[in-house]
């Protein structure tokens, strides 16, 4: 019965995860600037136009519903061509197409 204690214990509360920080990502980040030009070290971010690709291309593989209702702008159209979803059709797992 390997995975009992998943079943049987608070596993939220009992388990210890290790702390992260982004240091050494930002740390390379300023080290890249020297060959890109750019100082992205302090970070992205996702804007609504980006939001709006990754929610047009997940309703448009069935991953997500349409949104219902009226938003301050529409999803951008979705570009996945036929055969690329007959390719999805294909893959298992969380790449699959719905």
């Amino acid at each position: 019965m390997p995975l009992y204690h998943f079943a049987t214990t608070d596993l939220p509360a009992d388990t210890i995860a290790p702390e992260m920080d982004d240091v050494n990502t930002r740390a390379a980040l300023v080290s890249d600037e020297k060959l890109t030009g750019e100082d992205l070290s302090a970070g992205g971010f996702v804007d609504e136009t980006i939001m709006g690709k990754y929610l047009s291309y997940l309703a448009s593989i069935g991953f997500l519903p349409l949104p219902e209702g009226k938003g301050k702008e529409k999803l951008p159209a979705s570009n996945i061509k036929p055969e690329q979803k007959i390719a999805l059709m294909r893959v298992g797992g969380r790449g699959a197409l719905v």
